[in-house]
């Protein structure tokens, strides 16, 4: 994922996170900050209740390769914060491809 495509401080996820629409399943939630600017920024971040930092950590990189997998195809849409549950750690890819572009094309985030 670029770095100038990522939300990197701890008060924009937390905007993110409060003021955004919502959209999830199974495997991931994304939050959703529409800002009227010509961008996308995009964060990625693991639930504690994931477990062990390794299991947590593993989350994070599973779903920045689904990011940087979908990259070409993004829709400026404002701020996302892609939040992973547990069952990422253990599902398969194709399943999270799925899951991951079903979600951002019900944001408006990804040109279908």
């Amino acid at each position: 994922m670029r770095r100038s495509l990522r939300l990197k401080k701890r008060a924009e996820f937390g905007r993110v996170f409060k003021q955004g629409h919502t959209f999830g399943d199974r495997y991931m939630v994304l939050f959703v900050l529409f800002t009227g600017k010509d961008e996308t920024k995009i964060g990625v971040a693991a639930q504690r209740s994931t477990g062990s930092a390794v299991k947590r950590n593993r989350v994070r990189r599973r779903l920045r390769a689904l990011v940087q997998r979908y990259e070409d195809r993004l829709v400026p849409c404002g701020h996302v914060v892609v939040l992973g549950k547990s069952a990422v750690v253990s599902a398969p890819w194709e399943t999270l491809q799925r899951s991951f572009e079903r979600l951002m094309v019900k944001a408006k985030c990804l040109k279908s």
